[in-house]
């Protein structure tokens, strides 16, 4: 092979290689047809904290890292030997406080019937009373009339004062009887507060009881185990992360000068990064009222003058379509890259 066939072979090759390359970059960045591409954008899928509801040691981790769970299964369990110690004495208190209504019953039961034998006593005096009123009427005017002795008209006097007395002392304690079984009731109502809070302690130490042990929320995929068996947990403090694997989307970020072709309803094209030999199916479910940057924990001001244009971005949420398969749809992970094309 001579100099001039080398340099040939040379060119060819060279001319091979920007052909390549220039098919490989308008692949990539040149999309042609009514479309609207951009590679700003991710697979999401909800991750679900799993937070402690008591402080207690862990006794138990059920579960293993990135294994897939069901809801209800249960990941992690608490000691609960102060919980229980705890339910026990909420019991108590609470059974201390029916036990003292069934006595405040009864001491009210004890009092209705001493009001009723004083009514009793009270009506049969009142009747004997007027009956020595009586006498002592007649007896007067037979004085008056010396038809008795002053001696019998004083036996008749005593009578009636004697009786009278004794009505007198009876309506007295018919009084106090009805004070006391009053004060009785009061204590009964007051009674009947204490057990309702007894029965709300109760029924709360038996719910953080049943809080030891801590269950999956939803169907899905565990995260890292960054707990051990033995450790201290507080209140509030998440023990792992659960990805829910009911429903899963893409959040892609278009630049707002393609939302003019983006509306809900539009069909997506999608590709995943990390599964190159397949192509999803979506649609446009919703459009963001707000830019990426407007939704930041810290937005950009330019009140002080020193502006620079930056060509927003806007979130557009896209659903997978029903007619992707199952085990396409389960080799999507959350956070994954892919590129999106909207048709329009």
């Amino acid at each position: 092979m001579n100099h001039r066939s080398k340099k040939i072979i040379s060119y060819i090759v060279t001319l091979v290689v920007i052909v390549a390359a220039a098919v490989w970059v308008g692949g990539k960045f040149v999309h042609f047809g009514d479309v609207e591409f951009t590679d700003n954008a991710q697979v999401q899928q909800q991750i679900v904290p799993v937070n402690s509801r008591v402080q207690g040691y862990i006794k138990e981790i059920r579960f293993n890292e990135y294994q897939p769970v069901k809801k209800g299964d249960t990941l992690v369990i608490i000691d609960d030997a102060d919980m229980r110690l705890n339910v026990a004495r909420a019991r108590a208190d609470y059974q201390n406080a029916l036990a003292g209504r069934d006595v405040a019953d009864r001491s009210v039961g004890v009092a209705s019937a001493n009001v009723a034998v004083t009514e009793a006593s009270i009506a049969e005096a009142k009747v004997v009373m007027e009956l020595a009123a009586t006498d002592l009427g007649r007896y007067t005017k037979l004085l008056e009339q010396d038809a008795v002795t002053k001696r019998q008209y004083d036996a008749a006097k005593t009578d009636y004062e004697a009786k009278k007395a004794r009505y007198e002392m009876l309506a007295r304690q018919r009084s106090a009887s009805s004070s006391v079984m009053a004060e009785t009731r009061q204590r009964i109502a007051q009674n009947d507060a204490g057990i309702e809070l007894a029965k709300a302690l109760l029924e709360t130490a038996e719910l953080n009881l049943s809080y030891c042990v801590i269950t999956a929320p939803c169907d899905g995929y565990t995260s890292r185990k960054e707990i051990q068996e033995g450790q201290l947990v507080q209140p509030g403090q998440t023990l792992l992360d659960v990805v829910d694997s009911s429903d899963v989307w893409v959040t892609a970020n278009y630049k707002e000068t393609q939302l003019r072709h983006i509306e809900p309803g539009s069909a997506v094209r999608i590709k995943v990064d990390a599964i190159p030999d397949v192509t999803f199916s979506g649609t446009v479910q919703s459009i963001s009222k707000a830019t990426g940057a407007s939704l930041s924990i810290l937005p950009q001001d330019n009140s002080a003058g020193n502006f620079v244009k930056v060509r927003q971005r806007v979130p557009v949420r896209i659903v997978f379509s029903e007619s992707n398969k199952a085990a396409d749809m389960e080799r999507l992970r959350a956070g994954m890259n892919v590129e999106c094309e909207v048709e329009y």
